[in-house]
């Protein structure tokens, strides 16, 4: 039996996102409230401010990877992946903490789409290195955090037979039970809601915060 790595404590590691070009004011909201704390490293649209950092290079680094190697997404179809690429909002990566262009390691990735009307992200593909333990843990996680900084409720996903208890470990249920395969399965977030009172003398009746609310993050 094979020994992984095990990145799940690692301080050298780091989450990424690319987001895909688009004129869309919806995900350039929801890539401000991504990058606000400093978490996860947002890269730019913009070819002609950062050329290098983009959406179509990670693209196409991740292709060449599958593409001539066996040790990331194992057993799917680089061509299949490619064409999810095109598809997606952004691709969220858990790699090494030097800058993962031009040859930084990937140890896993998801690309995700963003569903407003649904109030929800769903992750389209999920992928990680075969020698790295923990990596679809944080990518989870990270998906979560997400959740939780842009007030969406559930993540939605598809699911193979062999993979379905391995996201029932995370709270995703399966949509309709009877369900064994190729099963869509939803995982709702719960969000902390900060309530307010109403103070009548002193503010004219303007909603505030407690001191003890103001505590809550």
């Amino acid at each position: 039996m094979s020994l992984r790595y095990d990145i799940k404590n690692d301080k050298n590691i780091k989450t990424y996102i690319y987001f895909k070009p688009t004129e869309s004011n919806i995900l350039a909201d929801i890539k401000s409230l991504i990058e606000t704390d400093g978490e996860i490293n947002v890269y730019p649209n913009d070819e002609e401010v950062n050329p290098y950092n983009s959406y179509k290079n990670i693209t196409d680094y991740i292709y060449r990877i599958i593409k001539k190697s066996e040790f990331l997404c194992k057993g799917l179809n680089p061509d299949y992946i490619l064409g999810s690429f095109d598809k997606a909002d952004a691709v969220v990566i858990i790699g090494s903490k030097m800058n993962l262009l031009p040859n930084g390691n990937i140890y896993g990735f998801t690309l995700i789409n963003f569903d407003e009307i649904n109030n929800s992200i769903y992750i389209d593909v999920i992928c990680s290195h075969i020698g790295i333990k923990y990596c679809g843990d944080i990518l989870i996680h990270a998906i979560q955090n997400m959740c939780v900084k842009l007030f969406m409720t559930k993540i939605y996903l598809k699911s193979v037979n062999s993979a379905i208890s391995f996201y029932e470990k995370y709270g995703f249920t399966k949509k309709n039970p009877l369900c064994d395969d190729m099963c869509l399965m939803i995982k709702t977030i719960k969000i902390k809601t900060i309530k307010t009172k109403t103070i009548n003398k002193k503010n004219g009746g303007k909603k505030r915060k407690t001191k003890k609310q103001k505590k809550i993050k």
